[in-house]
């Protein structure tokens, strides 16, 4: 844990000893909307976070972590590149409470994608899948075409 950098989840210990695995941690959000949904996660009466109050990885659904960055090259492949420090999505909270009561933990809900972006992916995959039939079903010439498909005509 960085110097000056305090935990404010009750029963946390991660990064005190040396020995043992780093943890991640993050500060608050600066956004006070997203600020006061980590605050009420929490669930620690009369808890103002300071500058330095951090919140370690292990209270966050993995659906909130980012673990490597995707980049799409110039002839449309994917470059996955993992990263050093994870990050967090915009809409992470804590959510996940081992040493607190069960009820103050929950599995958030998994987010959907809006309308738009759902015909967007199926307008591409539909493309994708004619470009990939259409590169298929080629006719090289009609002698092929006659060989071929006579046999399939003939009962």
């Amino acid at each position: 844990m960085g110097k000056g950098r305090k935990r404010c989840i009750p029963g946390c210990n991660s990064n005190y000893n040396k020995t043992d695995n780093y943890v991640s941690s993050f500060t608050f959000p600066k956004d006070a909307t997203r600020k006061n949904q980590w605050v009420k996660s929490i669930n620690r009466a009369d808890f103002i976070p300071s500058s330095t109050a951090v919140v370690c990885i292990k209270y966050f659904s993995l659906q909130f972590i980012i673990k490597e960055d995707h980049i799409v090259r110039d002839n449309g492949s994917e470059l996955v590149v993992p990263r050093k420090i994870p990050k967090l999505t915009n809409d992470a909270y804590p959510s996940i409470f081992p040493n607190q009561p069960s009820y103050l933990s929950h599995k958030p809900s998994t987010s959907r994608k809006s309308s738009s972006e759902w015909i967007t992916a199926l307008k591409l995959r539909d493309e994708q899948k004619f470009a990939e039939w259409s590169t298929n079903d080629t006719v090289n010439s009609f002698e092929i075409f006659q060989e071929t498909y006579a046999k399939k005509l003939v009962c």
